[in-house]
């Protein structure tokens, strides 16, 4: 968890022209609230209908993008994320990236293997984030877990 926290951090932190094939903007957005280890509860599900309904869909009542603007593209970092940013997405017809670590069976039981797992992943994400020529320029929503985003608040 610490190096998904301090890639995070990294990109809160530092101006993003370092890339070179950096997006122009990155909002970046808590997950909601769990049910349990995979997925969002009542609540959690409530608030990414709303979020696509008031800021991230395409008809949103107080849209953070300008009139005419289109995120480039919606990433998250771990199942809880997917569901939160899912309905925002697919009101703009633009595909998810999803970097996580899904349980299917094969997922090691042992939870520092899985933390090594989503670390690694989430690496690959700031990696693409910042130099994927497609979203250069572009403004690009990204989902984090909970201590990340708290981490970018500090």
């Amino acid at each position: 968890m610490l190096i998904r926290l301090a890639v995070t951090a990294l990109l809160c932190l530092f101006p993003l022209a370092a890339g070179g094939a950096a997006p122009s903007r990155i909002v970046i957005l808590r997950h909601g609230e769990k049910a349990d280890a995979w997925m969002l509860c009542g609540v959690g599900q409530e608030r990414a209908d709303a979020l696509a309904a008031f800021y991230l869909g395409r008809h949103a009542a107080k849209s953070l993008f300008a009139q005419g603007e289109e995120p480039a593209a919606f990433l998250a970092i771990t199942l809880h994320t997917l569901e939160l940013v899912a309905p925002a997405a697919a009101t703009r017809g633009k595909p998810l990236a999803l970097y996580s670590v899904v349980p299917d069976g094969t997922l090691p039981k042992d939870k520092d293997a899985v933390e090594m797992a989503l670390n690694r992943r989430t690496q690959e994400a700031a990696h693409d984030l910042m130099t994927n020529p497609q979203w250069q320029g572009k403004t690009v929503v990204m989902v984090v877990g909970a201590q990340a985003y708290r981490r970018c608040q500090a």
